[in-house]
């Protein structure tokens, strides 16, 4: 799975993210299981395909999508390598590997849970989401859908759902950009004349959201918020509720 990885992932040019990535197994020391309402499966290593969705089919704007874009990008390279992501009109879809937050007593690696990153981010952008629109109350449903990928050929399939998915559900015409999906290519190729890659990426995105504002939601404002907060934001906690539009 490594090499197909690499060459899957490459073919957007974000080969450096799933480089060195080893299969997925079943049964490897280090595996958890747990269930809310669906079950979840983790294993060390593992790259999972993830969906969350707003409560009651929140709309999220666009400044609320970058919103929700960036804290996703936040911890990209150290907690998680994020290989896609894209942020729809009430639902995330993503594709990450958690990495070690380091050993238990006997050496092992421990690795971050999918529970714990996806609680950091559903916190911060909750709470920045309803401070931007004024509102209060849950954003995000309590339950997720999580698959972890099984194969080279499910790799492949489920990077390209991802990048293609706001054209599918005809968010945006076939010619049109759409700022809110992100690969780590986004973080090495910066526009002219901006101060580094990140800087670069986020100003072209916000850039293109602008223009796109409003065709999508008349009248809306919002700006993007400073992600340093995500740390604090994640013990604080939020309820949701539950739906899930999922990757299959």
């Amino acid at each position: 799975m490594e090499g197909s990885a690499s060459r899957v992932l490459g073919s957007a040019r974000v080969s450096r993210a799933g480089g060195g990535v080893p299969p997925s197994q079943p049964f490897a020391a280090g595996a958890t299981y747990s269930k809310r309402r669906l079950p979840h499966f983790e294993l060390p290593w593992a790259i999972y395909a993830i969906t969350i969705s707003t409560v009651k089919r929140r709309f999220l704007s666009p400044p609320v999508r970058t919103i929700v874009l960036n804290a996703f990008r936040h911890f990209h390279d150290s907690r998680y390598d994020l290989l896609a992501v894209a942020v729809l009109s009430d639902h995330v879809h993503a594709l990450l590997r958690p990495r070690p937050k380091g050993d238990d007593p006997e050496g092992n690696p421990v690795f971050w849970s999918l529970g714990e990153l996806l609680q950091s981010i559903k916190s911060f952008s909750a709470h920045a989401i309803n401070k931007s629109e004024g509102k209060t109350g849950s954003v995000w449903e309590k339950e997720r859908f999580d698959r972890y990928v099984r194969s080279d050929r499910d790799l492949e399939e489920k990077f390209h759902y991802i990048l293609r998915n706001p054209w599918d559900a005809k968010l945006v015409g076939p010619n049109e950009e759409y700022p809110w999906v992100w690969t780590p290519e986004n973080e090495w190729y910066p526009s002219p004349g901006s101060s580094s890659p990140r800087d670069a990426s986020t100003s072209t995105r916000d850039a293109r959201a602008t223009r796109m504002e409003n065709r999508l939601l008349p009248g809306s404002q919002g700006s993007r918020p400073n992600t340093g907060d995500l740390d604090q934001e994640e013990e604080r906690g939020s309820r949701f509720g539950e739906r899930q539009p999922a990757i299959r």
